[in-house]
């Protein structure tokens, strides 16, 4: 007849013991993300379009932009207006400059400047008929 073993109560303490240990040890802690690795994380693009409309209870800006070389084709984007100020007085159709930044997975707009009448911007026909 063979006989089972059971471990000791002393070696059941000290696995459940060393497990807890381990365990905490794990957890806990956040990570904070140093200030320039975030600014490394951001993508800036100097970007042209025709400004559509701000919808300033949510602090959005919709832009009819050129397209942005290996980043994206012309479009009409939804975007976070990082600073109120910087659309106001513009009018649907109005010409504008501004850098677009990437942070994750959303899209801001800062730094807005008014392009003079004459500039002529590199927009598809078909997404001209949105102004």
């Amino acid at each position: 007849m063979s006989s089972i073993l059971f471990p000791s109560k002393a070696v059941l303490f000290f696995s459940l013991l060393v497990s807890g240990l381990l365990l905490s040890a794990c957890g806990g802690e956040t990570e904070t993300v140093p200030a320039e690795e975030q600014a490394a994380a951001e993508q800036a693009y100097e970007v042209r379009g025709f400004f559509m409309e701000t919808d300033e209870a949510n602090q959005i800006i919709s832009i009819l932009h050129e397209e942005i070389p290996d980043v994206m084709r012309a479009m009409r984007m939804r975007m976070i207006l990082e600073d109120q100020e910087g659309a106001e007085g513009l009018e649907r159709g109005d010409m504008i400059s501004f850098t677009m930044v990437r942070i994750g997975n959303s899209w801001y707009v800062r730094n807005i400047t008014q392009l003079p009448e004459d500039t002529e911007l590199d927009i598809p026909e078909n997404l001209l008929e949105m102004l």
